[in-house]
């Protein structure tokens, strides 16, 4: 069997990995270095590992290709992730905002997702390149019952509980601001 395409190759390695997982249910990592048994479980499996049949020149050729194999894996989510938060943003509000608006929240959801910012900050650096006319301090401000939604504020999530149902260009300034935090708390939600 043959396995060319990169989900093939990552499917077959999730499986192999599942394999590996479930066949060595009675083995025991030590978790505790301090353990006395810690060594004698190293010592064991370095029995059966060794190097010495390769060349330097392999060694430096297949772990260069594993390197190459497990970034590529971390790559392609991002994209996935980007393409599914547009297409998610895309089907609730597309006949509502502009889609290069959209696209733009997409974007910077995406580039803040493995952010350590707190998630009024998150919603508001998701949205300042869209807002620049806004002050950020008045961002904040409008961002925090999006970012931290209690029970005594139902229905913030509902874009007609926020704005009028009308079209983009019929909006006034502050709900376009409303409209697209709210956007973009459903795309950092997505992620």
């Amino acid at each position: 069997m043959s396995f060319n395409t990169q989900p093939d190759r990552h499917n077959l390695s999730e499986a192999e990995l599942m394999d590996c997982l479930l066949a060595s249910s009675t083995a025991e990592y030590p978790w505790n270095p301090a353990d006395p048994e810690t060594a004698n479980y190293y010592t064991e499996s370095d029995l059966h590992f060794s190097l010495d049949d390769w060349s330097d020149a392999e060694i430096s050729q297949k772990s260069q290709s594993f390197f190459t194999t497990i970034q590529s894996c971390w790559d392609k989510p991002a994209d996935n992730v980007k393409i599914g938060a547009l297409e998610t943003l895309t089907a609730k509000f597309g006949a509502r905002v502009p889609q290069q608006w959209l696209e733009r929240i997409a974007a910077n959801a995406s580039a803040l997702a493995s952010s350590n910012l707190e998630p009024v900050e998150q919603l508001v650096s998701a949205v300042r390149d869209l807002l620049s006319n806004w002050a950020t301090d008045d961002l904040l401000v409008m961002a925090r019952p999006y970012a931290y939604a209690m029970r005594c504020n139902p229905g913030v999530d509902n874009p007609d509980n926020i704005v009028r149902p009308l079209a983009w260009e019929q909006l006034s300034e502050l709900e376009r601001a409303k409209l697209t935090i709210l956007i973009a708390q459903y795309a950092i939600d997505d992620l």
